[in-house]
């Protein structure tokens, strides 16, 4: 997944993420450079580590019955404001980040596809196209291979690794940006519980499975074409990464915006490797935009919107798409995205919960001068 988790993420998510075709290597994510939680302060945890502890202890000879040398502060962990988790490791919070975001999103099936719900709230509902629709899109897919030599460094990079490319729009790393990579790294994992069922329900073929021509250059992954999860992981990332950042990086200009702009190219390059057809990608785009929408609504304890944006054919070349007709013949691009998805330009509130702390540690780091912390 995302850049964090070094220690434990880089060999994992690649033996993993690759072989499975799951988009981002799962192992990665949530620490931060030094490894797992369970690391000491100069090392990493081993059982010659804990034997040396153990003989210094016992070395130390101190007389404690359990009752004497007890400590009186500090009286609970952290600070009183719950939603401080700066004391907890990066990985850690991770985790916490992970219920409480994992709590308020579920997607349930619905006739022939599936509805993701934000707090109870209809966000999205995803319809497969027919056979013929993807049918008719595989020359899309013969077009766009013929940019294979130019981008099989990107394709390859980015099936465990999408986030490094979000470093065009500013400096990501662990000293300048650390909260901001951590919210992106929470939204990505988020994404990636969504789109699972999704693709359950839709189950739609790969290109593969229409044509023995297309000869992908990466593994075809064995889930569901339909919805992208390149597409929705990249435009869940691009949606609070331009929240944070518009602006302040570059100008504002919506779904056109360079995050998005990035988003998209990863999201093409899944159709240039010949595992995906557009209308997969525009598929995970909108789920994308909603999830990063309702966190970024979630960490200011604003109403989620109550307006769900519907995908479903109307023929056999051709979709609703948010209101818009989609063809077969329509490629994925961001000027599609836009008429279908319009952008929430709302003012947020205070943030609130941990989730809102997160959101407000990233800004922070975008503001000039970056302001000094006081949230988790």
């Amino acid at each position: 997944m995302a850049q964090f988790g070094r220690g434990q993420g880089r060999g994992q998510g690649r033996g993993q993420g690759r072989g499975q075709g799951r988009g981002q290597g799962r192992g990665q994510g949530r620490g931060q450079g030094r490894g797992q939680a369970s690391d000491h302060a100069g090392g990493e945890s081993s059982a010659g580590l804990s034997d040396a502890l153990a003989a210094v202890h016992d070395g130390l000879g101190f007389a404690w019955n359990g009752l004497n040398h007890l400590a009186t502060t500090p009286t609970r962990l952290g600070t009183a404001d719950d939603a401080d988790a700066r004391y907890l490791t990066a990985e850690t919070r991770g985790n916490l980040a992970d219920s409480l975001l994992s709590q308020a999103f579920s997607v349930a099936a619905t006739s022939g596809g599936a509805t993701l719900s934000v707090g109870g709230v209809p966000s999205v509902s995803l319809h497969a196209p027919g056979r013929a629709f993807f049918q008719a899109q595989m020359v899309f897919v013969r077009s766009y291979a013929d940019l294979r030599a130019d981008r099989i460094g990107e394709i390859d990079v980015q099936i465990d690794d999408m986030l490094s490319f979000f470093g065009l729009v500013g400096q990501l790393d662990e000293g300048r940006r650390k909260r901001t990579l951590e919210l992106l790294s929470a939204v990505i994992r988020l994404a990636v519980h969504v789109e699972m069922p999704f693709k359950h329900w839709c189950r739609s073929l790969r290109p593969i499975d229409l044509s023995p021509m297309v000869h992908p250059v990466v593994q075809t992954p064995d889930h569901s074409a339909f919805p992208s999860g390149h597409a929705m992981e990249a435009f869940a990332a691009a949606t609070v990464l331009d929240r944070l950042c518009r602006d302040r990086a570059y100008p504002a200009d919506g779904v056109r915006s360079l995050p998005f702009q990035i988003a998209h190219r990863i999201a093409t390059n899944r159709t240039v490797a010949g595992v995906h057809c557009p209308v997969d990608s525009l598929a995970g785009a909108l789920v994308g935009c909603r999830i990063g929408d309702a966190v970024w609504r979630m960490a200011h304890g604003m109403a989620l919107a109550g307006n769900p944006l519907v995908m479903a054919p109307t023929a056999d070349d051709a979709m609703t798409v948010g209101g818009q007709t989609y063809r077969a013949l329509d490629d994925f691009t961001l000027d599609v995205l836009a008429g279908a998805c319009a952008q929430d330009t709302g003012t947020a509130a205070a943030p609130v919960g941990v989730i809102g702390a997160m959101w407000q540690g990233a800004a922070a780091e975008w503001q000039d001068p970056p302001v000094a912390e006081t949230a988790a």
